[in-house]
């Protein structure tokens, strides 16, 4: 995972995080949306005098795949090194060795490929393409292009900004979340990169992009709450829906008799389901949108990639995300409209 080193904050520094710290202690007291839906659900459930649902929880993802362990590459003498000198790669390994034995985090494994790659070029313009080095960098140039992709898998596997998109949290993305914005430029930025690596243009590559990505992924999350809790008001949905499929409409509102306990019923779904969850699932289905081909792009059909993922993720597919929100709400929803066309009373 990416850490920034430790600096001294200025003051205007410090009441900047000191009003961030307010805003998320007030942002932790406010409700989750999960406590709207267990009330929507426990009002149903009390008007009709029946036992409420149990909103279960969606199952856990299964964890990615590992990387398959990649054949040593050719390396660099000391000897060979020297006769480097001159170039700015010599530098970059210098610095890169002198790591060794240290613990790198998979972004700054990619960070030096990359740049690897980008200075080989140029350093072996300056050398005579009949001599031994030569032939050595050209070769190990020609092996980190071939497995940049594979570094970058490594890196969605290990940083945890990018690993635990996939992991349940504790939290839900809140009504008016924070990070939307540059999380998507984050992804974009991550997305050009992989493909900048398979359209092999590596010189349009910045590799400080990579670090700055992850510091946003890593100061919102908002990709971890928002699978999550998409598949969480999925998952409410379902419940929800069977409860209310199970319940006879003209038991609700028998024909030519009172229809109190209808008209509470449909204070309760418009109180709570069209006031507060139908709106906080709309927002979760728009930042989908933007956010769900950015995923497709960076995870779909890798080797990293289960097979469970893959479905979330597909743009094709009929269980995605964000097929599944809609499908959801839409198959809630459409048992209302029946109540309402059945008890000719409105829904306003």
């Amino acid at each position: 995972m990416y850490k920034k080193p430790l600096t001294l904050l200025s003051s205007k520094t410090w009441l900047s995080y000191l009003l961030a710290v307010c805003c998320a202690v007030l942002a932790g007291c406010s409700k989750a949306p999960s406590t709207t839906y267990q009330t929507y659900t426990e009002r149903l459930s009390n008007t009709l005098e029946i036992q409420a649902p149990s909103l279960s929880k969606p199952a856990p993802i299964s964890p990615l795949l590992p990387p398959n362990t990649l054949t040593k590459g050719s390396t660099i003498s000391l000897v060979e090194l020297a006769s480097l000198g001159h170039c700015k790669l010599s530098l970059l390994i210098s610095e890169h060795n002198n790591q060794l034995g240290k613990t790198a985090g998979y972004a700054s494994v990619l960070k030096y490929q990359i740049e690897f790659v980008q200075n080989a070029q140029q350093c072996l313009s300056t050398l005579k393409p009949d001599s031994n080095i030569y032939k050595t960098l050209l070769n190990a140039k020609a092996q980190k292009e071939q497995t940049l992709n594979h570094y970058f898998n490594l890196m969605l596997y290990n940083e945890l900004e990018l690993k635990n998109t996939w992991q349940a949290s504790s939290a839900e993305l809140a009504v008016a979340p924070a990070g939307y914005s540059d999380t998507v430029a984050a992804m974009q930025k991550l997305v050009q990169l992989k493909r900048h690596i398979l359209n092999k243009h590596y010189l349009k590559i910045n590799s400080a992009d990579i670090f700055n990505a992850l510091e946003q992924l890593n100061k919102y999350r908002f990709n971890q709450l928002l699978i999550y809790s998409a598949r969480l008001q999925i998952a409410f949905n379902n419940s929800a829906t069977q409860f209310i499929q199970s319940q006879s409409i003209d038991e609700i509102c028998p024909a030519g008799k009172n229809k109190k306990v209808a008209t509470i019923v449909s204070n309760v779904f418009q109180k709570f389901y069209l006031k507060e969850i139908q709106p906080y699932q709309a927002n979760l289905a728009g930042y989908l949108e933007t956010l769900l081909p950015l995923y497709s792009q960076l995870w779909l059909d890798e080797p990293i990639t289960n097979s469970q993922i893959n479905i979330l993720i597909a743009q094709n597919s009929q269980n995605n995300l964000l097929n599944q929100l809609k499908g959801s709400a839409k198959k809630h929803v459409t048992w209302w409209q029946n109540f309402y066309k059945t008890c000719e009373i409105s829904p306003i």
